[in-house]
């Protein structure tokens, strides 16, 4: 990772500099696959006082772009509170993507924790895959058992043309199929 440290209307120090790095450091510390980070310091041009500086940090991060500005009335002061803010988002997009990776279902075989199965009610787990399918046309419970038939599924979600509902047509263990309709 290399930070790049700009100057905008002032002069900094090597000391300015090795405290901007040290701060972007520790803060890169939340995110171990962050690009390389531009820090911009500069005066705020304010009516209020002619000693405030403004420190703006920015990088690429997970496919997006990560920025944190802070202000004090000191160059190393604007810096920290950049370089909190900077650490604060860091943060946040780092649980952000690890929130995501847990919500993923994972492949077969590759479950956290898992028992080897057994025939015991006790000891099967039980998973929920959801698939997202369109009802398609509305069709009779007949039109339903054939569409179910040539996809070679076990339960199918139609809407029934006859009422204007939706229905669940299934096959049983013991092979009818059966049509679930709203009571």
């Amino acid at each position: 990772m290399e930070v790049r440290i700009r100057g905008r209307g002032i002069r900094l120090t090597d000391e300015t500099r090795a405290h901007a790095v040290g701060r972007v450091n520790r803060a890169a510390k939340f995110f171990d696959r962050l690009s390389d980070v531009d820090v911009n310091v500069g005066r705020v041009n304010s009516h209020d006082s002619d000693h405030r500086f403004r420190a703006e940090m920015s990088a690429r991060a997970a496919g997006q772009v990560v920025r944190a500005t802070g202000e004090g009335d000191t160059v190393s002061r604007s810096i920290d509170a950049a370089s909190e803010h900077f650490e604060r988002r860091l943060r946040r997009l780092s649980q952000k993507l690890l929130d995501r990776r847990r919500q993923r279902p994972r492949p077969e075989g590759h479950a956290v924790g898992r028992r080897g199965r057994s025939d015991r009610p006790d000891d099967r787990q039980t998973s929920i895959s959801r698939v997202r399918r369109s009802v398609g046309k509305p069709m009779t419970p007949e039109e339903a058992a054939i569409v179910m038939e040539e996809r070679g599924e076990t339960v199918l979600l139609f809407s029934n043309v006859e009422t204007g509902e939706l229905n669940v047509i299934h096959r049983s263990k013991d092979g009818r199929l059966e049509l679930i309709e709203p009571a």
